[in-house]
């Protein structure tokens, strides 16, 4: 509802599909309670940012942020980190420049889809 998109690909994600795929997983638990999940592929020069997700029950808690620190331990130095997300989903839009992300790249699916791609380079360089 929030990105006006009722056919998102990540909708259709099922376990057995994760079960299959490269990327790493980290979880926040709560309690017993996976709220939060983020996954990545990384290599000496980039983390690709596959998914973030937190459950809306746990949204505006500081999930989203914690995850996306957590993926930065697993980043080589030097290395940039990219993510992709649609460009009417305004909070995820705002948590990534809140966090220094940049807008590098925007596209619009044949359906109409506009998707922006951001991009984090280490501070340092």
């Amino acid at each position: 509802d929030l990105i006006e998109y009722s056919d998102f690909p990540p909708l259709r994600v099922t376990a057995a599909d994760i079960q299959q795929e490269t990327e790493h997983f980290l979880g926040y638990w709560h309690g017993d309670h996976l709220v939060g999940v983020i996954s990545f592929h990384a290599t000496a020069t980039l983390v690709d940012i596959g998914r973030l997700i937190v459950h809306p029950q746990a949204f505006r808690q500081g999930i989203a942020s914690a995850l996306l620190a957590a993926v930065e331990q697993y980043r080589a130095p030097a290395a940039a980190l990219t993510v992709s997300t649609a460009a009417k989903n305004i909070p995820a839009v705002s948590l990534y420049q809140k966090h220094g992300y940049r807008i590098v790249e925007r596209t619009r699916l044949p359906d109409g889809l506009e998707l922006v791609r951001f991009r984090k380079d280490d501070e340092s360089s």
